[in-house]
């Protein structure tokens, strides 16, 4: 199997996991406060890390070449994950992966200047155009605009900045040691704001969803990890579309949640926008690989 597909499988049993974790999240969120949820979600995945990977790692599963990338990058995933689950509270989880959809569109933005990866004038405005898709979901100014959305702008931002991180550093570091280290700056994080939210769960259905939620995100990261190792983070990227699906879905049988029409317009917008980038980007590696030039000049791309 060659890496790019191994990537995409990745990167897709990644996205449903997420989704399911997203699902769980805000379930838990209308019981016990959001920050217990969230220290959850790192403290189990933490203990999913040493289940799966101390008996085979050892004492690598602790050992990582720039320790302070790895912070860094587990700090913008917890940053990310504390303004997502405050955010769907409030909104509909469709309406949520909408917005968080323009990710991959702040990736290819800033693959350029981060990770030393060419972007043309073409790709440039699919991002413009997967922006104002943005826009149309968020809708500023507009009688329906709920602000708990900007709390997913800057959680998509901040999850953005993972992306580039996991591709820039993830070829030197083991996958499993860099998922361990995000479970681990997640947990210390959350851990002294608890004592003063703390609610006991009641019912084995919520511990069982507590815990669940760090099966999901320890797999989910893992696999990402994986994915942004082994390609890169432009081909990837798009793959995070199906998360729309899986919200969707989630968010239908489990809340009754119907996103309005111009959601799924803007939605269709910024899907569209991060597909024609991605088919530019597979063209240009596609062409590298086979020795050719570009059917256009690199800076067209």
């Amino acid at each position: 199997m060659s890496p790019i597909l191994r990537a995409i499988l990745a990167i897709i049993v990644s996205v449903l996991c997420f989704s399911v974790l997203n699902a769980m999240s805000k379930t838990l969120s209308q019981h016990y406060p959001v920050i217990e949820v969230i220290w959850a979600r790192y403290f189990f995945a933490f203990i999913l890390m040493l289940a799966l990977f101390l008996p085979r790692s050892g004492r690598d599963l602790f050992r990582w070449r720039n320790v302070g990338s790895q912070v860094v990058r587990g700090l913008l995933l917890f940053f990310s994950s504390y303004l997502y689950f405050h955010g769907i509270v409030y909104l509909p989880l469709a309406t949520a992966a909408s917005i968080s959809l323009t990710s991959p569109l702040v990736v290819t933005a800033l693959s350029s200047r981060f990770l030393g990866e060419p972007v043309g004038p073409r790709r440039w405005a699919a991002v413009a155009v997967g922006f104002a898709g943005a826009l149309i979901v968020v809708r500023p100014g507009h009688a329906h605009f709920d602000w708990h959305a900007l709390l997913i702008v800057g959680s998509t931002l901040c999850s953005a900045l993972y992306q580039l991180f996991s591709r820039r550093y993830g070829q030197t570091e083991r996958p499993d040691a860099s998922a361990t280290m995000a479970t681990i700056v997640g947990t210390v994080v959350a851990a002294p704001l608890l004592p003063f939210e703390w609610v006991t769960p009641t019912g084995g259905l919520h511990w069982v969803l507590f815990a669940g939620m760090g099966v999901m995100a320890g797999v989910g990261h893992y696999f990402l990890t994986i994915a942004y190792s082994q390609a890169p983070a432009a081909v990837i990227a798009p793959f995070n579309y199906l998360q729309l699906l899986g919200a969707a879905l989630l968010g239908f049988v489990v809340f009754g949640d119907i996103p309005d029409f111009w959601s799924w317009v803007g939605a269709a917008v910024i899907v569209s926008s991060g597909l024609y980038i991605g088919h530019r980007e597979r063209l240009r590696h596609r062409l590298a690989k086979q020795g050719q030039p570009p059917a256009s000049p690199p800076n067209k791309n």
